[in-house]
């Protein structure tokens, strides 16, 4: 698969946000994940109708596939139907057991985004940010406008204009974020950078 890179115009416009440049500054690197965190985020993501629609489509293949599992046990029970090792083996380990995964892994989704909570852009502001202090050389302070300045004009690439955070917002996050802080579901660490806080 090709790999998705930034335009030379918008990996120039990512410069000038947050100039002067740093010494040690690791730029092809930091182009790079950079793409690899803006190619990600749509996929992470997740628009709540869709994913409440594949939810409700997910519970009803779970619910199916477990009635039919349940009608055929019964067929070979009763000796009306040839028992059939390899139907028995694919719905046992591995239709039921994935039509769970998933239908817990939407609920888990829906969970996460209920009320204001949005996961995904807590996610690329944790993300942009690391990139920012590890590959720019920058500060988490929110008194280092170049933080504010990358955020916004890293989002300004995939997000709508109107969706694109105002100034005081990043700067809010940033300094929270430099107390320790954790942003919705997490936090972020000097060394391995955005991280879940661990919950018990």
């Amino acid at each position: 698969m090709k790999r998705w890179l930034l335009s030379d115009s918008d990996w120039h416009a990512i410069l000038e946000a947050v100039r002067p440049l740093p010494k040690g500054a690791r730029l092809a690197r930091a182009r790079r994940e950079l793409a690899k965190c803006l190619r990600d985020y749509p996929g992470i993501r997740r628009d709540r109708v869709k994913l409440r629609a594949a939810q409700t489509r997910w519970q009803r293949i779970d619910k199916l596939a477990t009635d039919l599992y349940a009608m055929l046990a019964e067929e070979w029970c009763q000796k009306r139907w040839r028992y059939n090792p390899l139907i028995d083996d694919a719905f046992k380990r591995y239709l039921l057991p994935s039509t769970k995964v998933i239908t817990e892994t939407f609920a888990m989704q829906m969970r996460l985004r209920k009320g204001k909570l949005d996961p995904g852009r807590d996610w690329l502001y944790l993300s942009l940010l690391d990139i920012r202090i590890n590959q720019f050389h920058g500060e988490l302070k929110a008194s280092t406008s170049a933080n504010v300045r990358f955020v916004r004009a890293a989002m300004a690439l995939v997000l709508p204009p109107d969706e694109v955070p105002r100034v005081p917002a990043v700067r809010r996050i940033v300094r929270a974020l430099g107390r320790g802080r954790a942003l919705g579901q997490f936090r972020y660490d000097p060394v391995l950078g955005a991280q879940r806080p661990w919950r018990r």
